[in-house]
C-alpha cells in the first residue's frame, strides 16, 4: 500500500492517507453495561472503553478467554482523559460476555461486563 502512496503525489495521497486512518479506527463503541446487551452485526469491529489515569497506577485488564461470537483483537490507550480501548470483531452469531478487571498492584479494584450478542 505504501508503494502506492509513493505514486501519487500532494494532495490525493493526503486525502487518501487520511481516509484509510479514519477506517481504520472507526470502531462502534458499546455501551450498555451488564445486566443490558449490546446487540452488534456480524463482520463489524466494536469497542469498549474504560477509564484508565495512568498516574493512579491502577490499569484495566481483559479477561483471555475463547468466545464464540467475538474475537479479541487488540487494547490501545489513548491518554489519561480518554481511556482505553478494548477493539473486537463481531465473527459469528450468537452471544458473549466479555469481562474487565481494574486491577491497582495485585488487587482487584473494580469490574465491568458487557454482554454482546452478534446478529446477520
Amino acid at each position: 500500500m505504501l508503494n502506492k502512496f509513493k505514486q501519487l503525489r500532494g494532495e490525493k495521497a493526503i486525502v487518501l492517507f487520511l481516509l484509510f486512518i479514519l477506517q481504520a479506527c472507526s470502531f462502534q463503541e458499546i455501551k450498555n453495561p451488564f445486566p443490558q446487551s449490546n446487540e452488534i452485526k456480524q463482520g463489524e469491529k466494536f469497542c469498549v472503553i474504560l477509564p484508565e489515569n495512568h498516574n493512579e497506577t491502577s490499569f484495566w485488564h481483559a479477561t483471555q478467554k475463547q468466545f464464540v461470537a467475538v474475537e479479541a483483537l487488540n487494547s490501545v490507550w489513548h491518554g489519561n482523559e480518554k481511556g482505553i480501548y478494548f477493539n473486537f470483531l463481531a465473527k459469528n452469531k450468537g452471544t458473549d460476555t466479555l469481562y474487565f478487571f481494574k486491577r491497582q498492584q495485585q488487587d482487584t479494584i473494580q469490574q465491568k461486563k458487557f454482554i454482546v450478542t452478534v446478529v446477520e
